[in-house]
């Protein structure tokens, strides 16, 4: 037995050793179709590095899962309970005729229920899931305050949680290019926000994160992070169609939604803590730069939650985007992903991994180096050298300019 492992092992480095090639014609059809089908998790993944992308998406190869809560099943139970708690908060007349005591009472019911309901009571759980849910409550409890506080001080409503983005969805997929080129988006957003303002709906789309994922214009450069930003222009194309008005781009933001771990002084006043903490949970992302706009989104010029800033009652800050802009950015992401789909169909493999910095590279978390065996420079492989580009380098490209700003 030990004589026919090291016999396939050592079959395995030597097919590794030969290098990766491509993928004939026919082996792209087997393992991802006739017509390509992309979502936003699969769109990172490739730009991240072809090879991954092969690996998880056309073998279908799964990576170890640790026991306890996996990202996943965490991100399942905050938007269950947000989903829910708003949905009923809507039905009581929104945030604003809610107390915080009902908007406990509320999020601890739907907590219960998902327990109930996703969980089975926690029977065949382990201990340790117990503790580790336990704690996770915490953190869902203080999401919904923050989303409630938030929407209070706003215009803006919900209109859709877990909006799906398919063939079964409430709204079509993304369709680009056509023929032999064209590829289908499908996804699910995390919330739809509007507001209605001279007979036009401003949305906005946000999405929870429980890491510490931050919208960078830059990785949209290089067609990382696009998800909310497809939702947004996929709704401005379709989105009449279910809500009955003509769609505009007013932005999208990531929303913590984990604990934070301070770094305060030692023994921090409350006003200390409170501000380190409103610091830390202020969104990311990029939205229109009209004024109305922003008040609508938050009451006021000194924002608590948006990404912006107001000097003399004018909005400044690297979140803003003009009309034009959005504009720029979504033919950007059409022109980043019909070529995708070009390469995926020419059977590109290549181990491509970004690298920006040490703490910052495909290699660093993923789930199949030890399946990869990369070398830079053996064959087709090589490292991706990004570099992080001011936002006025990336407006300045999308202009059609060197960046060079």
């Amino acid at each position: 037995m030990k004589k026919a492992g090291r016999e396939g092992r050592g079959r395995l480095e030597g097919a590794a050793a030969r290098g990766r090639g491509k993928l004939s014609e026919g082996s792209v059809r087997a393992l991802y179709g006739q017509r390509l089908r992309l979502s936003a998790s699969r769109i990172d993944k490739f730009a991240s590095c072809r090879f991954a992308y092969f690996v998880q998406y056309g073998l279908k190869a799964k990576p170890r899962q640790p026991a306890g809560l996996t990202p996943p099943e965490v991100g399942t139970f905050m938007h269950f309970v947000l989903q829910h708690t708003a949905a009923e908060a809507a039905e009581k007349g929104g945030f604003a005729n809610i107390s915080d005591d009902e908007l406990d009472r509320l999020t601890d019911k739907y907590i219960a229920e998902y327990v109930r309901t996703e969980l089975n009571d926690f029977q065949e759980k382990t201990a340790r899931f117990r503790y580790l849910f336990t704690r996770l409550t915490k953190d869902v409890r203080r999401v919904v305050r923050d989303m409630a506080d938030e929407l209070r001080a706003s215009d803006f409503a919900p209109l859709d949680f877990e909006l799906d983005f398919g063939a079964d969805g409430r709204i079509p997929p993304m369709e680009l290019g056509a023929g032999e080129d064209s590829l289908r988006l499908t996804g699910i957003a995390d919330r739809v926000d509007g507001w209605v303002h001279d007979g036009k709906l401003f949305l906005r789309v946000v999405d929870y994160k429980t890491g510490r994922k931050k919208f960078d214009l830059s990785d949209v450069w290089y067609g990382m992070g696009l998800q909310m930003l497809l939702y947004l222009f996929t709704l401005q194309k379709n989105g009449k169609a279910i809500y009955g008005r003509e769609i505009v781009p007013a932005g999208v933001l990531y929303v913590p939604a984990r604990d934070v771990m301070l770094s305060a002084p030692a023994d921090p006043t409350d006003e200390e803590t409170d501000k380190l903490r409103s610091d830390a949970l202020r969104r990311s992302g990029l939205v229109l730069d009209a004024k109305d706009v922003l008040n609508a989104m938050e009451h006021g010029d000194a924002p608590r939650y948006l990404p912006v800033k107001f000097r003399n009652g004018v909005p400044s800050g690297d979140a803003l985007a003009t009309a034009e802009g959005f504009g720029q950015i979504s033919r950007h992401i059409d022109d980043t992903l019909q070529g995708m789909a070009r390469e995926l169909k020419q059977g590109s493999i290549a181990a491509d991994p970004y690298y920006r910095s040490q703490q910052e590279n495909a290699c660093m978390n993923c789930e199949y180096f030890d399946a990869c065996h990369f070398s830079d420079g053996d064959g087709d492989d090589h490292i991706r050298y990004i570099t992080k580009m001011k936002p006025a380098q990336v407006w300045d490209r999308l202009k059609g300019g060197d960046g060079n700003v």
